[in-house]
């Protein structure tokens, strides 16, 4: 009894662990080795108010979706669960895109941090009263 306890026990554990896990072509979101991605939303499956999203940080190819570990496309309630995801695995909106075309939304987003050992030596600072440089 005992043992079957412990063996669902550890079931149940490494099922949770798994279950928030998100990858783009095997890739592990936080491991995504790029300052800048952009994903945008796909229509979700038929019938259905979620979205899937596509993700591209230059990896080349067709891009890919977000998925789960094992490599099926997550869905979402909308582009607002997307960045809260992106926003746990170290990325920031940056700027939001608006086809003209066809009136899709393209979110560009930058790991948080990556600018902040940027210093501003070097810089020219700009005095109003002059109004030059």
């Amino acid at each position: 009894m005992k043992s079957k306890l412990f063996l669902l026990t550890l079931f149940v554990i490494s099922s949770i662990s798994f279950a928030n896990a998100q990858y783009v072509n095997e890739v592990a979101i936080s491991d995504i080795d790029a300052d800048y991605v952009m994903v945008w939303s796909d229509s979700g499956p038929i019938l259905s108010t979620k979205v899937t999203v596509r993700i591209d940080y230059g990896q080349g190819g067709r891009t890919p979706q977000i998925t789960d570990e094992r490599r099926r496309p997550m869905t979402f309630n909308g582009m607002l669960g997307v960045l809260n995801m992106m926003s746990r695995n170290g990325f920031e909106l940056f700027e939001i895109i608006r086809s003209e075309k066809d009136n899709q939304e393209f979110y560009l987003l930058r790991r948080k941090n990556s600018f902040s050992d940027y210093n501003n030596s070097g810089t020219v600072d700009y005095d109003s009263s002059l109004r030059s440089r």
